[in-house]
């Protein structure tokens, strides 16, 4: 069952421990950030490690999704059609990198739900 209030604290912590971590650790710190966070929501949810890689796995999903539909949206409001072409390519490579960033998510999960060991 996914638990909605855990999946925005991930959502939220991707973000700002993907920018900091990619900051200290220019290569790997982003992945990092994102390893953390999933750990986090998988640690908040407890029970298995199935529980935890879902709720990570759509924490992931769930930034993903929000970062294609805010390029597609700013992009039209600055740059009219050519913002909205620019911004809808920009998304599709987006979705293609969600892939990784819901697998990054989803161990974190399951590690963290292990680490809390609720089962």
């Amino acid at each position: 069952m996914v638990e909605w209030g855990a999946v925005i604290i991930g959502f939220v912590l991707s973000i700002i421990l993907g920018a900091l971590f990619a900051v200290i650790i220019p290569l790997w710190g982003g992945m990092l950030g994102l390893l953390v966070a999933g750990m986090v929501v998988g640690y908040m949810v407890g029970g298995d490690a199935a529980n935890g890689m879902i709720n990570g796995a759509v924490s992931g999903a769930f930034g993903g999704i929000m970062l294609a539909l805010l390029l597609l949206i700013f992009g039209t409001l600055i740059a009219g059609l050519i913002g909205l072409t620019v911004a809808a390519v920009t998304s599709i490579v987006v979705f293609v990198g969600l892939i990784g960033v819901i697998i990054i998510m989803a161990v974190g999960g399951a590690i963290g739900s292990v680490v809390k060991g609720e089962a």
